[in-house]
C-alpha cells in the first residue's frame, strides 16, 4: 500500500512531536511546527500516512531558487523500509516541479543514515556549520542540484 502526502495541519503536531522527541535529540518544539504551518509564507509542511497513521513528515522551504529541507522524519517503527525515500522523492520532484535550481539540507555529521540517504539521491558536501546544534555538533550542509545541466557539475 502507497503512502498518502499531504498538507501538516494542527491536529498532526502531537503524532509529529512524539516522533520529532524519538528521533532527535534536539527535536523543534510545537511552536516551531505551529510557525511553519501558519506563518513561515516559504514553508511546504507535509506529513506522510500510512494506512491512517502518521509515519513522517517534512518542513520545507522553497526560497526563489533554493528548495531547502529543514526537518525530515520516519516514525523509528517505520524506518529502514523505504518511507525515507519515498519521502525524500517527493520533496524533490516536488523541488523540480516550482523550479527550484537546488536542494539544500543540514545533517549532523554522526547521522551516517541519512548522509548515505542522501548521497544515494546526488547530495554532496558543500559546507559545514560550526556548532550549528544545541548540543555543539556541527553540521553538514548538504546540495543537490536540480537542473540538468548544473547536476553533472556538482555546482
Amino acid at each position: 500500500m502507497k503512502p498518502i502526502i499531504r498538507r501538516m495541519t494542527d491536529s498532526d503536531l502531537p503524532a509529529i512531536l512524539e516522533i520529532e522527541q524519538a528521533v532527535f535529540s534536539d527535536p523543534w518544539k510545537r511552536e516551531s511546527f505551529e510557525f511553519e504551518i501558519h506563518v513561515n509564507k516559504f514553508s511546504f509542511p507535509v506529513v506522510m500516512e500510512l494506512e491512517g497513521r502518521l509515519i513522517g513528515y517534512a518542513v520545507a522551504w522553497e526560497i526563489f531558487e533554493e528548495f531547502h529541507i529543514a526537518d525530515i522524519a520516519i516514525h523509528p517503527d517505520y524506518q529502514g523500509q523505504g518511507w525515507g525515500k519515498y519521502l525524500l522523492e517527493y520533496l524533490l520532484k516536488r523541488a523540480r516541479a516550482i523550479g527550484s535550481q537546488y536542494a539544500m539540507l543540514e545533517v549532523r555529521p554522526t547521522n551516517r543514515r541519512a548522509i548515505d540517504l542522501y548521497r544515494k539521491y546526488g547530495f554532496h558536501e558543500v559546507g559545514r556549520r560550526i556548532r550549528y546544534y544545541r548540543d555543539g555538533e556541527d553540521a553538514l550542509v548538504m546540495k543537490k542540484n536540480l537542473l540538468p545541466q548544473l547536476e553533472e557539475n556538482h555546482t
